[in-house]
Parts: C-alpha cells; structure tokens; sequence
C-alpha cells in the first residue's frame, strides 16, 4: 500500500534528506514538488517537506523525517542504538533544523537576491552561523560523530546544511580552517544513503562576498 506523496522544494536543506531516504530505502512514497497544485491546496502554509498520506497530512521537518524513518525495517541504526543516542540524535536534528537552517537563511538570502540586503544583518548570522560551528566542532573533538561513532540521521541531516552553506559563504579556505568539520563532512557525504546525491560535492573556491546582489 503506498504510503503517500511527499512535497519537497529543490535545494532546501530541510528536504533533500528526505528524498535520498526514500529513494535509497525503496520506500514506497511519491516523491513529488511545490509546483503540484495539490500541495497549496492541501498545506495552505507551503512548508516543505510535507507529506499526504493516505488518511493523513503531515508537516514540519522533524516529523516528516522521523515519520519515514519508522517506515525503513529496524531504522538501521539511523537514531543510533540506546535511548540516549535517540535523545542525542534528536537534539541534533533539532538544533541543525531551527538555529543552524534558520541562521543560512538570514546570511544567504539577501546575498543572492531573496530577501532585502543588509550588511549587518548578513554579518551578524554569520557571526551566529561560527557560534553554531563551533558547537559542532565540540563534540567533533569528542566523539567521531555527532551522537558516537558512527554515523547517524543527525549526521545525515546536518550535512545537507553545511552542504547549502558550502555553496555560497564556506568555502575551500573556510573548511581548511575547521579541519573537524572538514573530515566529518568529507566522511558523512560518502554514506549510502547521501552518495548519490552528494558524494562528489566541493565547496566554493571562494564565498560570496558580503556585497548587494547584482540585479538581473
């Protein structure tokens, strides 16, 4: 029986894991976007991800993901092995998801034309983004992974952040500068469930300077 229809947005970090989940997993879920006239009418709130199952709608991120992992047999390992790793994984969903995601999208937007631009408001999230890297990088000097060692939805989920911000604003000296997060995220790209669709990824030669958008 399917399990339903997923509205994703392409490029968001909130759902690209979604995808590499149900595709890798062979879960039976359509995989569609926001342009299907089914989304607005049924998640008139247009986040994403978003998923219509067959008596039932969910939405924001953590739901949905944690919904589709309880669909793959034994969750192979993806919130770790104990309670306290599923706790661990799930603060770190948590905090990837609302301060992290929420910190790219006030640095990146108005460096690329989608919101109004503000040079200190660009300085001030990338200053918050460091503050956040930094408590990555705690736990990286403890653990190989963030919840232990080895590789978690936590992981998983959080590199399709560092992923959007390796675009634009973390670029090739950036990582060098963060060897932690440099080797984790070289690591955590090469999983099975991420190859595919992240396994050959580099970051940018050099970040996108902190200047107005040029208007097309």
């Amino acid at each position: 029986m399917s399990q339903g229809t997923i509205y994703l947005l392409r490029g968001s970090p909130r759902a690209a894991l979604c995808k590499d989940l149900i595709e890798y997993f062979s879960l039976d879920i359509k995989i569609s976007d926001t342009s299907n006239p089914d989304f607005a009418k049924t998640f008139p709130l247009k986040r994403v991800p978003a998923l219509k199952g067959p008596d039932f709608t969910l939405h924001e991120t953590l739901a949905v993901l944690v919904y589709i992992t309880s669909l793959i047999p034994q969750n192979q390992g993806l919130f770790g092995s104990s309670s306290l790793d599923n706790a661990q994984t799930i603060k770190w969903l948590s905090f990837t998801n609302f301060e992290v995601v929420s910190a790219l999208i006030q640095a990146l937007y108005p460096l690329i034309g989608n919101r109004p631009y503000s040079k200190d408001g660009v300085d001030q999230a990338i200053k918050d983004l460091e503050s956040y890297v930094a408590v990555y990088e705690t736990q990286l000097k403890q653990t190989k992974y963030l919840v232990g060692d080895e590789i978690t939805l936590a992981d998983l989920f959080t590199v399709q952040s560092f992923i959007w911000g390796a675009e634009y604003i973390w670029d090739v000296n950036w990582f060098k500068k963060h060897p932690l997060i440099e080797a984790w995220f070289k690591d955590v790209i090469q999983h099975p469930v991420v190859v595919k669709s992240l396994g050959d990824f580099k970051p940018v030669q050099k970040a996108v300077p902190n200047v107005p958008p040029k208007s097309n």
